[in-house]
């Protein structure tokens, strides 16, 4: 009985964190979207015509609790929104799961 050789691979390879990165160098500058999560709502089509310049909607999602940081429609990290200049960023407070491949 012979062994294929694909089962043989993964068998013989243990994977460390070099395999890992080893693997992943050739797509290292490939760019691709996050998005960050800030929260949600319901709300009625009418109440949505109702909108207007200063509108306020409020959200489902306490002041201060972590956004999710999304690619490919999973749940990556969680960070804190910040101010940069002029500009808003997330400073990452949580790794959902450090498992997860993208």
């Amino acid at each position: 009985m012979s062994t294929k050789r694909s089962d043989r691979l993964d068998t013989d390879r243990v994977v460390t964190f070099e395999h890992v990165i080893t693997d992943l160098m050739p797509f290292i500058d490939t760019p691709f979207r996050l998005e960050i999560h800030l929260g949600q709502t319901r709300m009625t089509i009418r109440d949505l015509l109702d909108l207007e310049v200063g509108s306020v909607v409020e959200l489902k999602k306490s002041a201060g609790e972590p956004m999710d940081v999304i690619c490919k429609g999973r749940a990556l990290m969680r960070g804190e929104v910040t101010v940069l200049e002029d500009s808003l960023g997330l400073r990452i407070v949580e790794i959902v799961d450090s498992n997860r491949r993208v």
